[in-house]
């Protein structure tokens, strides 16, 4: 808009030029052709002389508006490229991300690999905490069945089954009902299918002799497993009377620390005796460095009497010496 402005207002000028040309030719029409020409010549350099100043000033201006422009732009474009950059990181980042949250949908949507999920959690909570020896996955019991992990615990505990293939579509379908009669209509069937899973688990996982009184079913989501206790209060009665308990990640963490407390104690008595044995050692030890240190203490006593006696003869003997050297042997 500015170079505009100052081609039009060179157009003005040049306009102007010529008027003041006309003026001029007719003021001087009157006066001698030698005096007219002389007079006309002189302002028409005079005029050329300002027309050229004024035309090169506005084109210095032209020229630094447009260093100016150029620069400005130059700076737009390299800020307008990197917001591109890190629209373009952030793009690539929420792809990333929708592309997680669509593989964890496959995952929790499929029966196979919500299955391997819940195992693979499990797997990892156990193996944060307990030792190697004391648990073991994908155990085959002697009834041909396949435990997803044991837990093996000192005491009374034994070995505790827990089972990971908790019924996840039955709680889906809750979720997604549309109206409230089929809400309570898949509410009844999550039931059912609870119950019947503990009694599955129960018979498969608890063998008199083999496997601990008790068997737990682990169920990968907090939500989901405070959703069953508040649908179904009652169903804690069931647990009890089938040995079979509903377990989530918080609760198996509970457990699991308590099972790794007790195998610390248990180490510890067991190790009791070495303990007891090295203590007795230790103090055989303590009272032989008292002797050696009471040994070593009459050591010093003894020298610093035999110190003592050599400071005494030393002493005797540079006397004695004192007085041969003050002998008069004149006399």
């Amino acid at each position: 808009m500015n170079i505009l402005s100052m081609v039009e207002n060179f157009e003005l000028i040049l306009i102007i030029f010529l008027i003041i040309i006309t003026l001029v030719f007719l003021f001087f029409k009157g006066s001698t052709n030698s005096e007219r020409l002389k007079i006309l010549l002189e302002r028409q350099d005079n005029l050329q002389k300002n027309i050229i100043d004024i035309i090169e000033n506005n084109i210095n201006k032209i020229d630094m508006k447009f260093e100016k422009s150029s620069s400005d732009q130059s700076n737009n474009l390299s800020i307008i490229k990197e917001k591109i950059g890190i629209i373009d990181k952030a793009q690539e980042n929420i792809t990333d991300l929708s592309e997680n949250v669509l593989n964890l949908k496959n995952i929790l949507s499929n029966t196979s690999k919500r299955g391997r999920f819940g195992e693979m959690l499990l797997e990892n909570l156990i193996k944060d905490q307990l030792p190697k020896s004391n648990f073991e996955f994908q155990k085959t019991l002697s009834n041909n069945t396949r435990v997803d992990c044991i837990i093996k615990s000192p005491g009374p505990l034994g070995k505790l089954c827990i089972d990971a293939k908790f019924p996840r579509e039955g709680y889906e379908k809750v979720m997604g009902s549309a109206s409230k009669q089929e809400k309570n209509n898949n509410l009844k069937i999550f039931k059912s299918d609870i119950m019947k899973h503990i009694e599955d688990v129960s018979k498969k996982y608890i063998i008199p002799g083999e496997t601990s009184e008790i068997a737990l079913i682990f169920i990968p989501s907090e939500s989901i497993y405070l959703e069953i206790f508040k649908c179904f209060p009652e169903i804690s009665d069931v647990f009890f009377s089938k040995k079979t308990f509903l377990i989530s990640p918080t609760t198996l963490w509970v457990i699991i620390s308590s099972i790794e407390s007790i195998l610390r104690d248990r180490k510890i008595k067991e190790n009791a005796h070495i303990i007891q044995h090295q203590l007795k050692e230790l103090t055989t030890e303590m009272a032989r460095l008292e002797t050696r240190v009471k040994k070593l203490d009459s050591h010093f006593s003894n020298a610093q009497v035999d110190l003592n006696d050599i400071l005494i003869t030393t002493k005797k003997i540079n006397s004695k010496s004192q007085s041969i050297i003050g002998f008069d042997l004149k006399n």
